[in-house]
């Protein structure tokens, strides 16, 4: 149910994915401004009011918060790592500290699009295990506007209208019913989404899921493994390492070669070859444990496979689905539209970009809104210059 009181106020749209490597909002102005990708790291920190109250953060050039909810205060971002040995909570549920990362988030939302009050209606991505912790924290988030959240720039002036949780994922299985259409409900198809935490494969035969199960067979799976096969020193908790992974897995060593804590330059070697056996090592561990599991879930008619995980081990994934004969359709064929992705980030917006296309299209029914162009704009394309032509004016020879 849509709260539509206060009509003529500001709207303040946000479809907000807490990935445990970086959080990801899309916020918008309704009904027609250009959504804003706002990204901010995963750590956080509990902390004394005193440690905060006075520290000035800029909205506009770092992804740091920091903010106070009745008598608890929280850093956020850059600023709770580098100040306050904030982590990620990688081993927390993201409904923990769920409610800190959306007030910081808002913060930022509002700092980056000029905004002093608003009505705000959120959209929150959760993993199925709390999937049903939704609700109770649209409540708790509520609740907290209404009493006043601090931030560097003061309290936050929203009210929020509106709050729904969707299942992360959501996004990428609308953007293929949007594609296949009426195809869409005789498919059997499966979801593999592959983040940072865990992996989830969802199963959807038509309107109806038959089954979701979710294993942690995440890129923290394969980060702790590598650094159990290293054995040098280095920290799980260290997120320079799935960087790393990732950038040497696409023939980029360099950001390999920089986790050694060596000084000589034979030493530095002798850990990059350490670390290029153990990452081809723990790639073949990933992709059985991952496939065995799959195998003993449900038979599908093809398969969407999104998040950075699934980017990282995409031959092998297409190997194994190509042998069964299950077609992939990665990410769903959802495109992130060239001018959104501000941040560079790819595919991994797609879950996000596709939830905030259908949590828009679900307002625009409730207000009655009539939308004549797409959310984000088609790059204008600049002709290309025309060549002079070298033989326009050439006279051929005549015969004598």
């Amino acid at each position: 149910m849509i709260d539509k009181e206060n009509s003529d106020v500001v709207k303040l749209v946000l479809t907000c994915d807490l990935g445990a490597s970086l959080n990801k909002i899309l916020a918008q102005i309704y009904p027609d401004a250009t959504p804003q990708v706002i990204t901010m790291s995963p750590e956080v920190a509990d902390v004394e009011k005193e440690s905060v109250i006075g520290l000035d953060v800029d909205p506009l050039t770092s992804d740091a918060a920091w903010i106070g909810i009745g008598s608890e205060y929280y850093a956020l971002g850059s600023l709770a790592k580098n100040q306050f040995a904030g982590t990620s909570a990688i081993r927390d549920l993201k409904y923990q500290y769920a409610l800190p990362k959306l007030a910081g988030l808002l913060w930022l939302a509002c700092n980056h699009l000029g905004l002093k009050e608003a009505d705000v209606f959120i959209h929150l991505l959760l993993p199925f295990g709390e999937y049903k912790d939704g609700k109770n924290l649209g409540k708790q988030l509520s609740a907290a506007l209404k009493g006043g959240i601090a931030t560097p720039t003061g309290r936050l002036k929203l009210k929020q209208r509106n709050f729904i949780v969707s299942l992360e994922g959501s996004g990428v299985l609308a953007g293929r019913r949007r594609n296949l259409g009426e195809a869409y409900y005789r498919q059997t198809i499966g979801m593999l989404m592959l983040g940072y935490r865990n992996a989830s494969f969802t199963v959807v035969k038509g309107k109806n899921q038959i089954k979701a199960e979710s294993t942690d067979l995440g890129m923290n799976w394969l980060v702790e493994r590598f650094v159990e096969h290293t054995a040098i020193g280095l920290s799980k908790d260290d997120l320079r390492i799935p960087k790393a992974l990732v950038d040497a897995n696409l023939g980029n060593v360099e950001p390999l070669r920089s986790l050694s804590r060596k000084t000589k330059s034979a030493d530095i070697e002798s850990d990059l070859a350490l670390f290029q056996k153990s990452l081809s090592l723990v790639r073949r561990e990933y992709c059985r444990a991952l496939l065995r599991w799959i195998r003993n879930i449900a038979s599908v008619d093809e398969v969407l496979i999104c998040g950075g995980t699934g980017e990282f081990v995409r031959s092998e994934l297409s190997q194994y689905f190509e042998e069964e004969s299950i077609p992939i359709i990665w990410n769903g064929g959802v495109n992130v539209p060239t001018l959104l992705d501000t941040h560079k980030l790819g595919n991994r917006l797609a879950d996000v970009w596709g939830s905030h296309i259908s949590y828009i299209t679900t307002l625009d029914m409730n207000f009655g809104h009539d939308r004549q162009q797409p959310l984000v704009p088609e790059p204008i394309k600049t002709p290309e210059p025309t060549k002079p032509d070298r033989w326009k004016n050439f006279l051929p020879m005549r015969e004598p």
